[in-house]
């Protein structure tokens, strides 16, 4: 009966996939405790705990992918972060980032209650990771970015980063935990507006080379530094840290 009629009960709500799968694990495990406890009767409980379970597998995936979807045809009206300090493109580029937070912000309230605190932090930190993973590829695809585009992609990561205060736990930043790529997104921001020294000490002294590979960081300094003397020691110098 619920399977039949869970999807026709909550078409009308917003977070209906996500109370069909909070629905689906409860019901999964109130059987499961039940055959426990029936061992030696003839009850048989597998086929629906399985159905159950496809469906709460299925309703959590369709609910997750339409949401990456939103997410990224948000980001998409960006178009690439080209020329995002100069008008009208400026514009686009701050709308699209700002509907991308509320888009999130809006998903998490909707969530928040139908899902377990654990569950909610993963798939917020999915939805997350989809946003910040588009803007990464989209930076680094640029071949030149201008002193003010640094600017302004530096103002639009740090928009992204107050995300954080969802996945406050006792005073602790979990971002990171929930979140892929959440240290790579937090570098770039850095790396847009520091210096050729800095950029070079994060990657020979610092963690820089945990999160990118050698080539991306080249990529991101002949993007953002104009070719001269002291741009060629510096790649120089990184490719030699790595045996290059």
């Amino acid at each position: 009966m619920f399977r039949a009629t869970a999807s026709t009960y909550y078409a009308k709500d917003v977070a209906g996939n996500m109370l069909i799968y909070n629905d689906c694990t409860h019901l999964t495990d109130k059987l499961r405790s039940l055959a426990e406890k029936n061992r030696s009767s003839r009850l048989k409980l597998e086929s629906d705990i399985n159905a159950l379970e496809s469906l709460r597998k299925r309703s959590y995936g369709k609910e997750m992918e339409s949401q990456r979807t939103i997410i990224r045809d948000l980001l998409d009206g960006a178009q690439g972060f080209t020329n995002c300090s100069v008008s009208p493109f400026a514009a686009e580029c701050e709308n699209a980032v700002t509907m991308t937070v509320d888009r999130i912000r809006d998903v998490e309230r909707q969530w928040n209650g139908v899902l377990s605190r654990s569950a909610l932090l993963q798939s917020i930190g999915q939805l997350l990771s989809t946003a910040i993973s588009k803007i990464c590829i989209d930076i680094q695809d640029m071949s030149d970015i201008s002193e003010s585009d640094s600017h302004r992609l530096r103002k639009f990561c740090n928009q992204v980063a107050e995300l954080k205060d969802l996945f406050q736990e006792d005073e602790r930043d979990m971002t990171g935990v929930y979140t892929p790529q959440w240290f790579k997104f937090q570098y770039l921001s850095e790396i847009l507006e520091s210096s050729l020294a800095d950029i070079k000490f994060l990657w020979i002294e610092g963690e820089l080379r945990l999160e990118f590979e050698v080539e991306e960081v080249i990529d991101l300094i002949e993007a953002l530094f104009a070719e001269s003397e002291h741009r060629r020691r510096a790649i120089t110098e990184i490719k030699r840290s790595v045996g290059l």
